[in-house]
């Protein structure tokens, strides 16, 4: 049976599908899915780079809508339990661009749950 983190990683790819081309690579075997892997390289690779085209005005191909991940992030935040939060907060808040770096401006797009667990995972920004 499936965890709570990778159904969560699931029915995020379900939604948003660019996002899923590379999820079978974060199975370590048939029935263990690196949820923190998957979310702290591909989802916030994927999701800055959409965002960082977007501002910049350059059409990707497939474009992926960051602002819908966002928000689908946003309600997990306020839906879900503690595997999920944990995967939200360290490995995709906690991974965003750091002050000064590309794609930081993300960080003002985060709605009221994601802000503030952004807050509380990186208290500097």
């Amino acid at each position: 049976m499936p965890q709570a983190e990778e159904c969560f990683a699931l029915e995020l790819v379900e939604r948003f599908p660019p996002l899923g081309k590379n999820i079978d690579f974060y199975y370590d075997g048939p029935e263990d899915f690196l949820a923190h892997v998957f979310f702290g390289i591909e989802v916030t690779r994927e999701v800055v780079a959409a965002y960082v085209a977007d501002i910049g005005g350059v059409s990707i191909g497939g474009g992926l809508d960051w602002r819908g991940v966002l928000g689908f992030l946003n309600r997990c935040l306020q839906s879900g339990g503690a595997a999920v939060r944990t995967v939200i907060g360290t490995s995709f808040l906690f991974q965003l661009p750091t002050p000064g770096h590309e794609g930081y401006g993300i960080v003002e797009e985060l709605d009221d749950e994601l802000a503030r667990l952004f807050e509380s995972a990186r208290p500097n920004g």
